[in-house]
């Protein structure tokens, strides 16, 4: 039985200033609403 399984991991950061959040109200048409800022995606392949 193989022990390999491809998964995709996500980190995601909630920046607080106490009851304040920090979040964007995305307006575009492809991906829409609430979501928390955004910055450079790294995508990091292995061959292990």
């Amino acid at each position: 039985m193989s022990r390999r399984e491809q998964v995709v991991l996500t980190n995601m950061c909630m920046i607080t200033d106490g009851q304040q959040v920090l979040i964007q109200d995305r307006k575009s048409e492809k991906w829409p609403g609430m979501t928390f800022p955004g910055g450079d995606c790294v995508i990091i392949m292995t061959g292990v």
